[in-house]
């Protein structure tokens, strides 16, 4: 009987493993693991410091096209207010020219009656009514007081021989009393009020003209209206309004930014040329709300710019957010708005964001890849290993399927070749005892055999047996 009994079916079974619990496959999910978060923050670090970095320089570039256009209005501006101050000089340059020849005059009556030809009283009825009665330009006249600004000669009746030291103009400004200073303070000088013309009922803007005639302590003065120059300003200033539409439409600092021009209120004044939907959205309730925020929230002159993000139709009949920087133009009370789709302030980063995604992705499908292929390479001797020390299990065992394992250099291969040195020896090992086992169960079988029989010799049975056959032979007949 044999010692060598067979294992129990248990342990030679060889345990069934799924994909996902194979070494190699966690193995490459930890480095896809690892890659993927290497990669989402890297990317995500990237995009956000590209975008914050692209958003800025377009921003700045938003802001200096802004300050383009405020130059531009300020020198078009600029350019109407040269006009008005040439017109403005030139009727002050008027005024002296034509006030000169009356000082003279009155210069002559007044030595007359230095020299006793007339009387003073003569001289100065005789200039008053001088004063009264010229007329230059557009039926313009000369007025006098006193001292206390009691109108001694004037062309409209009403004022004549009245003390008009309160007088207001529309806006409230005392008139005589200004015209009054500038006489006795300068001598002569020059006064901006409103006044109504002879015959008419509304106060329209006046240039005057005063000096002060010393010798008889006299307060002269005269006046142009300069409504027409207004006129002629406003008239320039609505040019300037048709010509920035033009402008306007031409500036741009992105595909579908825009400016344009708001007055205080917040109404819409300048829309660039073909901006259909900015005109319709102003119109509308929202719009309106829209454009006075802008208005109420501008800054005031020489701050920086406001910059603002607000939901507006402006394009495509889609409402979205528009990031609107304003600023004011202090001598036209304008304010001046850029507007861009907050899309598009944020579209180069996005495109970078993109590419940055689509490398990284690259990146890991590579990195992937390669970690597949390491971790095979890694891996593939420690399941030669496993595999050997099954076959070691279940009496199968090669050494030859080692081989490759054993010719690394690293610790896998160091382990490949104790373990293929050890396998072997087990194997001769095994063989050897088995041998001895062998022999050992032949001795075994022999001494019992011998046992058995001494046993069935030393019985009873058989000694009756033996002694009965004995003695047959001794009874036996010798031949002869």
């Amino acid at each position: 009987m044999s010692s060598n009994a067979a294992p129990d079916n248990d342990s030679r079974i060889t345990p069934t493993r799924r994909r996902w619990s194979t070494l190699t496959y966690r193995l490459a999910m930890l480095i896809a693991g690892l890659l993927a978060i290497s990669a989402i923050m890297t990317t995500t670090f990237a995009v956000r410091s590209v975008q914050d970095a692209l958003y800025s320089e377009v921003s700045q570039s938003m802001v200096n096209v802004h300050s383009s256009v405020e130059s531009t209005i300020d020198l078009q501006y600029n350019s109407v207010e040269v006009f008005r101050q040439a017109e403005l000089d030139a009727r002050r340059d008027g005024l002296r020219d034509v006030a000169a020849p009356l000082a003279t005059t009155l210069d002559q009556l007044r030595s007359m009656s230095d020299s006793g030809a007339i009387t003073v009283a003569q001289a100065q009825k005789a200039s008053l009514q001088l004063l009264k009665s010229v007329r230059f330009g557009n039926d313009d006249y000369f007025f006098t007081y006193d001292r206390s600004m009691t109108a001694i000669s004037h062309p409209d009746a009403k004022f004549e021989g009245r003390n008009l030291i309160d007088l207001q103009d529309a806006d409230g400004k005392f008139v005589l009393r200004e015209l009054r200073e500038v006489a006795l303070n300068e001598g002569s000088g020059y006064v901006e009020y409103k006044w109504v013309r002879l015959n008419a009922t509304e106060s329209v803007p006046k240039l005057g003209f005063v000096f002060h005639y010393e010798p008889w302590d006299w307060i002269i003065g005269t006046g142009v209206y300069v409504d027409d120059i207004e006129a002629a300003a406003t008239s320039r200033l609505e040019a300037v309004k048709n010509e920035l539409s033009t402008s306007l439409s031409q500036v741009s600092f992105s595909e579908d930014s825009m400016f344009f021009i708001l007055d205080e209120k917040g109404q819409l004044i300048v829309s660039p040329d073909g901006a259909a939907e900015l005109d319709e959205f102003a119109a509308t309730p929202d719009g309106q709300q829209v454009t006075q925020t802008l208005a109420a929230t501008a800054p005031a002159p020489g701050e920086p710019l406001v910059e603002t993000t607000v939901a507006a139709t402006l394009r495509d009949e889609v409402s979205e957010d528009w990031v609107m920087q304003t600023s004011t133009i202090p001598e036209l009370g304008w304010i001046l708005v850029s507007a861009v789709p907050q899309a598009e302030l944020a579209g180069p980063g996005r495109t970078i964001a993109i590419q940055q995604l689509l490398m990284s992705l690259a990146i890991l499908v590579l990195g992937l890849g390669a970690g597949l292929l390491l971790s095979r390479r890694l891996v593939r001797p420690v399941e030669d290993i496993t595999k050997a020390a099954v076959d070691l299990s279940n009496d199968t065992f090669d050494p030859h399927t080692l081989d490759r394992a054993a010719k690394r250099s690293d610790e896998v291969g160091e382990l490949a070749r104790t373990f293929q040195r050890m396998g072997a020896e087990l194997l001769a090992r095994e063989s050897k005892l088995r041998e001895q086992v062998a022999k050992l169960s032949v001795v075994i079988d022999r001494t019992r055999l011998a046992e058995s029989v001494d046993e069935i010799t030393e019985s009873e049975y058989f000694q009756r047996i033996k002694a009965q056959a004995d003695e047959l032979r001794k009874n036996k007949p010798h031949k002869e």
